[in-house]
Formats: structure tokens, C-alpha cells, sequence
């Protein structure tokens, strides 16, 4: 009787997903070539459909062809989650999500309640410091030399699914987003863990740290070591330098009235995941917000720097809305958002329709005060979302119309959700 085949992998092309299928018949591996599920693939149509219990000899015979680096998925119950060749035996009961009362970038303080901890504080000012606290940017950035300068950012949150893999991967995939936020390039990371062995034992953990070196590995960052402790809760993610050039900062400054506003990823992970935890999504759903947390926004990054990017932020717990008005606020003028336009993630309406919003929507909302102004049309749904804390979300980009049409037109994932308009700074409009 032949195993499930209970592994999927992605090889970004058909014939290589033809020659893979050719190597693995002939080390005997029970294998087949299958239409690539929507919730694991939008680029190859076709994926190599494999068993976990042949991963260690198809991924010798991968190897020796020069066919590694495929992304892997493997089947947990009704869910295709994200994982490696080396990782099919995760733990597969584990409930991360139920240690914590908030999930992912959830967690953050809130912008109001940041910016009145920092008030006051004193800082420690340098000429060689091009990016500071000012203006609460995704990193900071220091001068080391006239044609280089290094970006520094930190990231780390409770998580947000349940697999121990895929969480390790997105929160990797959230620290290193920031970097590519400022239009740098990442360098190294290094894990930072509070870990309760007796509550989940060593394996959940290595699974977890082996998620995250999945997106240094695609980043072409190295890990450069780390810092772990005893905790009473979990929290991951990573500590990470990148590099820029001087000249060529992307900062959450610099709208100006008349930019498109571009999105680069679908909204609504808070809202899935927060459904998630009372079992209440569709698995295809869920599976599909964990490929997209688990997206390195390198390609959104380094299509955008084929245009003129006059603003950049990414869209984490501060919500589209708050993200945005952080960039209105440093380029003082106002934001548009158009609700209509938002591009969701199935099943985000019918999360919010049922109440799953997450207590970090409250949050985002409060911290926005009378700077968010409201239509009296406004669909109360779509309020949620674009108040909804995301979680590696994708990159806000404020260009020129023009600029706006092209980049979508290199991103098909890419949209328009609003426009940069005169107005009081930091002011936030949702029509």
C-alpha cells in the first residue's frame, strides 16, 4: 500500500519541475507532477508531489541533480503548511497559539502608547545617524563610510499559527521585511528567543529556529548567532543588519500630494488568524494567509527600485491605516484610503462579519484619534480590515501615478489603495 503523499514542492518553472519528477522516479521515490493548489503556488502551475517518508532520498537525489532550494509544503491535517525537505516530521499537535493573548504583530504597543514612551527621552545624536527614532521608521540606519551605510532593525512577537515551522518562517519573514522596507539589502540576522522548554520540549523549538533560516537562507542573509532565555512565554524573531547606499534610503517620509498609494500584499491575516484560533476559518483560507506571511518582500523591494519611490513603509501591527498615517504624519500631509480598493485575503470579510477582530484593531483605532476620519458610507467590514494589525505584511509605496501603473503591472499582487493628498499632517481618510 503506497504512503500518502502528503508533500508538495515548488520549483518555480515547469521544466524543472519535469526533471525533478524524472530524478525522483529513478531513485524509486512514489512521486507525481500535479497542478500546483492556489494556496501554495500563484507562480508555477505545476509542483512535484511527494511522501514524507522518501524526503530523505529525494532530497539527496534533488541535490545531486542541482535541483535543491525548492519550497516545500507539507500536509498538517486539512492544512498545506510551509517547510523543507529536512523538516516533514515537525511536531504536529502543537497549539503555540494558545499560550499568548495576542498573536504576531498583534503584540506591538500601540503608536499612541509608543510615541508617549518616547516622549521625553533623551537622544544620543550622531551625523553618521541618517535614520533615527524622528519620525518612527521601520529601522534605523548609520553612516559607516560615504557609499555604505547600515540598516539596523529587530523584530520578535508570540505566535501567530500553530506550526512551529511556519511560525519560525514568518517571524523571520517580518524582521527582515523592514530592511526591504528601507530599500536595503539584508546581511545577517540574529535569533532572538524566550523559549518555555517544559511547555513544548527542544523539537518545537529547533522547528521553529528552522523556519526562520529558510528566509535568511532566501534573503542571501547568514545567521550570525543569537540570544535565547527561559520564558514563560514563546516569542521569535530576529535581529538584523542589512546595507544600503546613503543616497538611495526609502524612508516613511517624502509623500507628496498626488502619489498613488501601492499595496503589495493582501490585507486580513489578523482577522484569519484570530479566527484561526477558535477553529472557525476554511484550511485553504488559512493555508493561503500562512504563504503569504511567509513571502519575503525581496521581490516587491527590488521591483519597486525600478521606479521612483518617494515614501515606504510595510503594513505590520499598525494596520494599513496606522502604517499610512505614520507616513502621512513624517511627510506631513493627509492619506486617502479607499476601502473598495483594499485587495483581501478570502475569507478576511466572513472572519469580520462573524467578530473575530483581533484586540489590536482596538488598539490601532484609539492610537488614530481624530485623525481618522471616517465617510459616512464607509463599510464597517472593510473599517476592520484596514484597522486589522498584519502581520509580514506587504510594502506601502507612495510614487507617482505612472510609477504606481508600472510597479503593478511587475507585481500582479500589487494594487492601488489610495492617494497622498494636501491636508493636516498625519490626517488619515477612509472613503
Amino acid at each position: 500500500m503506497k504512503s500518502e503523499r502528503d508533500v508538495l514542492i515548488v520549483f518555480g518553472t515547469v521544466q524543472r519541475v519535469m526533471r525533478a519528477e524524472r530524478v525522483a522516479r529513478e531513485q524509486g521515490c512514489d512521486v507525481d507532477v500535479i497542478p500546483a493548489p492556489r494556496t501554495v503556488s500563484s507562480e508555477c502551475g505545476m509542483v512535484l508531489e511527494a511522501t514524507s517518508s522518501q524526503a530523505a532520498i529525494l532530497l539527496q537525489a534533488l541535490e545531486m541533480a542541482d535541483l535543491g532550494g525548492g519550497q516545500a509544503w507539507r500536509r498538517q491535517g486539512d492544512l498545506w503548511l510551509p517547510s523543507t525537505l529536512q523538516a516533514m516530521n515537525a511536531p504536529s499537535s502543537v497549539a503555540l497559539t494558545r499560550g499568548s493573548a495576542y498573536g504576531g504583530c498583534g503584540a506591538k504597543l500601540s503608536r499612541g502608547q509608543l510615541s508617549t514612551l518616547l516622549c521625553g527621552l533623551p537622544r544620543l545624536e550622531s551625523p553618521d545617524l541618517l535614520v533615527g527614532i524622528e519620525t518612527i521608521d521601520d529601522a534605523g540606519v548609520v553612516r559607516v563610510a560615504p557609499d555604505l551605510a547600515i540598516v539596523h532593525t529587530v523584530d520578535f512577537f508570540p505566535p501567530i499559527v500553530d506550526d512551529p515551522f511556519s511560525f519560525g518562517r514568518i517571524a523571520a519573514a517580518n524582521a527582515l521585511s523592514d530592511v526591504y522596507a528601507m530599500g536595503g539589502k539584508p546581511l545577517a540576522g540574529m535569533n532572538l528567543v524566550s523559549y518555555p522548554t517544559a511547555s513544548y520540549g527542544k523539537e518545537v523549538l529547533k522547528e521553529i529556529l528552522r523556519g526562520g533560516l529558510t528566509a535568511l537562507e532566501e534573503a542571501e542573509a547568514i545567521l550570525a548567532g543569537g540570544h535565547t532565555i527561559e520564558g514563560q512565554e514563546l516569542l521569535y524573531g530576529l535581529a538584523v543588519t542589512g546595507r544600503i547606499h546613503p543616497e538611495a534610503i526609502w524612508r516613511n517620509a517624502g509623500a507628496l500630494p498626488g502619489d498613488a498609494l501601492v499595496l503589495t500584499k493582501p490585507l486580513g491575516t489578523g482577522l484569519l488568524t484570530t479566527a484561526a484560533k477558535a477553529g472557525l476559518v476554511e484550511p485553504d483560507h488559512l493555508t493561503l494567509a500562512i504563504r503569504w506571511m511567509s513571502t519575503l518582500n525581496r521581490r516587491a523591494a527590488e521591483a519597486a527600485r525600478d521606479i521612483e519611490v518617494h515614501a515606504c513603509t510595510d503594513v505590520t501591527g499598525f494596520a494599513l491605516a496606522g502604517h499610512a498615517a505614520g507616513m502621512a504624519e513624517a511627510s506631513r500631509v493627509a492619506i486617502e484610503i479607499d476601502l473598495a480598493a483594499l485587495p483581501l485575503l478570502p475569507g478576511t470579510l466572513a472572519a469580520a462579519e462573524m467578530g473575530f477582530v483581533p484586540a489590536g484593531t482596538g488598539k490601532n483605532r484609539d492610537s488614530l484619534g481624530r485623525m481618522l476620519q471616517v465617510a459616512d458610507d464607509a463599510d464597517p467590514l472593510l473599517m476592520d480590515v484596514a484597522l486589522d494589525p498584519q502581520t509580514s505584511g506587504g510594502l506601502l509605496i507612495a510614487c507617482s501615478p505612472a510609477d504606481a501603473e508600472a510597479l503593478c503591472r511587475r507585481l500582479p499582487e500589487a494594487c492601488v489603495v489610495g492617494r497622498v493628498v494636501e491636508g493636516p499632517a498625519g490626517e488619515i481618510r477612509l472613503r
